[in-house]
């Protein structure tokens, strides 16, 4: 920890400081898409949406109340008495970056951790430096003011307050991460107005890339130079797909301002990363997402590709035991006529003048004697199936024929006026009585 005597004094004035030139042109497109999204649900919901997302936010709210209790319960508040070095830097830092209302500042341990956090709780803001940070950079305590200035930055710029409501934009692929990498170019330049000097500034980056020793021997320019290779396909699409840019970019930047230049990145690392969309977690997280779809998707296009192919099949089974059941129908007509007449039943259809059509579906026609049903045998692919056709005489003396149909075949491939057959052998029963008045008529003469 400094001592009391190096603490800059707190009589910063306010700064003009220039956040990232693209920040601002990505804010307005996710403000645009976000907005229209919002007014698209509210539409569609009638509103509701606002009730879900308010059942949402208590929800949130009870979850997050935990997180900083926990701050404000562990962490140690930074004050005038508390830490008296590191409370005037970080009200010389409000001061300089604008904040009349001050944040709540905490010191807390990091368990190895090197950095610091900016939040929000209902209306108020706090800002979190972890002790190993503060540890790691005794001999430049200026650098501190780099992390105090940028987490007061997230607070200024209103990233904040802004990201619940562009939660639909920031979604999109290279949109969403370009915004968030925005953000973190622009809160770097409000941590450097903060900082006395460009090589503290350094120095702050310089720790989360070298760790809370190395950093004092890291050769600035050398590390610079590693930008030229972030043009690669593997740099590249994980830059496009992280919410933060590579860090020696952000020395780069820091260092030489808007003069740093970087390598274009490759053209199909654009293109795949188009296709990958922002979960806050970089390429790893959507490919977690792309497999959890994966596993949740696969096994619905195959249920429902096997549900197409079922209808698909039962369709055409339709259609052919259809034309069967018609052409059978002819037969039934001749043999009822016959027996209008003659008040018996014939021994076979040939006899009546019919014959099975050419391409027919029905293989042979057989009258029972016993029950004078008409059984239709039929050819491939429906071999295994048979249509029964099964007589009952009307008071008239008129015949009206049942239609039934045995062997394996769903109800939705049924002839609209046929059902499926009793299965004497699925049963485990013996066959139903006949219920006509021929059958019974029939069974009665035998």
């Amino acid at each position: 920890m400094e001592d009391q005597a190096s603490t800059p004094p707190v009589n910063g004035q306010r700064a003009v400081i220039k956040p990232y030139a693209n920040e601002q042109r990505l804010f307005v497109i996710m403000a645009v898409i976000s907005g229209l999204s919002w007014l698209a649900l509210t539409l569609v919901t009638f509103g509701i949406i606002w009730i879900i997302m308010l059942v949402l936010y208590l929800i949130g709210l009870f979850g997050f109340s935990y997180f900083i209790s926990y701050v404000r319960g562990n962490g140690v508040r930074v004050t005038a008495e508390q830490f008296p070095d590191l409370h005037a830097r970080f009200e010389n830092c409000c001061q300089i970056v604008g904040l009349n209302k001050r944040p709540e500042f905490y010191l807390m341990t990091g368990n190895g951790a090197l950095n610091a956090f900016a939040t929000r709780f209902l209306r108020r803001y706090y800002v979190v430096l972890l002790s190993d940070i503060v540890d790691a950079l005794q001999e430049d305590t200026e650098a501190l003011n780099f992390y105090i200035g940028h987490e007061l930055g997230h607070i200024a710029q209103k990233h904040l307050v802004h990201h619940w409501w562009l939660v639909f934009a920031s979604w999109i692929p290279l949109l969403g991460t370009a915004y968030s990498r925005a953000r973190e170019y622009s809160c770097d330049q409000y941590g450097l107005a903060c900082t006395s000097n460009k090589q503290s500034a350094v120095h702050a980056l310089a720790v989360l890339a070298a760790g809370s020793s190395r950093w004092k021997s890291l050769n600035t320019q050398a590390y610079i130079a590693q930008a030229k290779d972030t043009d690669g396909f593997w740099m590249a699409v994980n830059e496009l797909t992280a919410d933060y840019p590579w860090l020696c970019k952000r020395v780069a930047r820091v260092e030489n301002g808007d003069a740093a230049v970087f390598p274009r990145r490759n053209i199909f690392a654009w293109l795949i990363s188009a296709t990958i969309p922002n979960t806050g977690f970089g390429l790893i997280g959507a490919m977690v997402v792309y497999i959890y779809l994966l596993l949740i998707l696969v096994p619905i296009s195959i249920s429902a590709y096997s549900s197409y192919q079922t209808k698909a099949l039962n369709a055409k089974t339709h259609i052919e035991l259809s034309q069967a059941y018609t052409q059978g129908m002819v037969a039934a007509k001749l043999v009822g006529n016959f027996y209008e007449e003659t008040q018996y039943m014939p021994e076979a259809v040939e006899g009546l003048g019919f014959k099975i059509p050419a391409n027919s579906l029905i293989k042979s026609v057989q009258i029972n004697p016993e029950s004078a049903e008409l059984s239709l045998a039929l050819n491939a692919p429906h071999q295994d199936k048979e249509i029964i056709l099964s007589p009952s005489a009307g008071d008239d003396g008129t015949i009206s024929w049942a239609c039934s149909i045995t062997g394996k075949v769903d109800a939705a491939a049924l002839p609209d006026d046929c059902t499926l057959a009793f299965d004497e052998s699925e049963a485990g029963m013996t066959a139903p009585e006949p219920t006509t008045t021929l059958g019974k008529l029939l069974k009665f003469l035998k």
